[in-house]
Order: structure tokens, then C-alpha cells, then sequence
């Protein structure tokens, strides 16, 4: 298996498969009532806030894999955080539709791929594929921690 297999599979793992540390990116969201995803328990950082801000950053790797030099995301500005509201049930579906819908994207964009992209640098940065691809499932777990905390929070209340 080569390197960028192995991204591959931590991907498809991470997003929806059997993960080592629990639940998955999918069942995680799926196990989230609707109803919660805008409390402000800490701060700004709602469910629905994470939800979008994970979302982001897949669009900017799918923006660089295919090549985009003008798509970028200034950290802590208005294309990393956007304060949204779910109002009602089918948009919190529409959500999770889209990271679903990033998942597919970049897979795609992967299937076509080989170990070599790995050392290319991505469009308009300092860095390579390499750093950047296997970050996807480490942003995605991270927040993910967040999203049960704030979960967890209004279950045992």
C-alpha cells in the first residue's frame, strides 16, 4: 500500500467507517438532535458553526487539488468560521449532505492520484499535498471532539 492509499483509507475510515477512538465523522453527526446544532454552550462554536467550518476547509483542499490558485481561507476570517443558524430540520440534513458531498469530491479527486502528488505543492502555499491531505481527517477529528462535547453537554442535561 502506498502513501497516499493509506490517506485514502484513514479518510474513508475517519468519515464513516470504524475508527480506533469511537465513532465515526457520519455517525457522530447522525446521533446529533437538530434541535441542539445552534446552542451556544461555549462561545460561538455551535454544532452547526463546527459542521460549516469543516466543510470549509474540504472546499479549499478540493479547490487546490484541482488546481485553483486563487481559492484561499484566511484563518479565523469570514471563510474559516461563517456563523450559521439551522432552522429546521431538513437543513441540518443539508449540511451533513454536504460534508458528504466534499467526502465523494475528494475521493474522487484521490482515485485519479498516485504517491507523486504527495510531493507536489499546492496551488499558491508553501507546502505540499503531503502535509495537507493526511490533515483533512486530523481538522475533521478534532472538531469532531468538540462537536460531542457540545453533544454530550445538552444529552445530560
Amino acid at each position: 500500500m502506498g502513501k497516499l492509499d493509506y490517506i485514502i483509507k484513514e479518510l474513508e475510515t475517519c468519515f464513516d467507517g470504524k475508527p480506533w477512538y469511537g465513532d465515526s465523522v457520519m455517525k457522530k453527526l447522525d446521533a446529533v438532535d437538530w434541535n441542539i446544532v445552534n446552542d451556544e454552550i461555549y462561545g460561538d462554536k455551535t454544532i452547526a458553526v463546527l459542521v460549516q467550518h469543516i466543510i470549509n476547509w474540504r472546499i479549499f483542499v478540493i479547490k487546490k487539488l484541482q488546481g485553483d490558485t486563487e481559492y484561499d481561507i484566511i484563518i479565523d476570517e469570514l471563510n474559516d468560521w461563517i456563523l450559521i443558524t439551522i432552522k429546521e430540520e431538513e437543513e441540518w440534513e443539508q449540511l451533513k449532505q454536504r460534508i458528504r458531498q466534499t467526502q465523494k469530491e475528494i475521493l474522487e479527486l484521490l482515485a485519479h492520484s498516485s504517491d507523486e502528488i504527495l510531493d507536489k505543492k499546492v496551488p499558491a502555499k508553501n507546502y505540499t499535498f503531503g502535509a495537507i491531505l493526511p490533515s483533512i481527517a486530523q481538522h475533521d477529528i478534532y472538531h469532531l471532539g468538540q462537536i460531542a462535547l457540545l453533544n454530550s453537554g445538552r444529552i445530560n442535561k
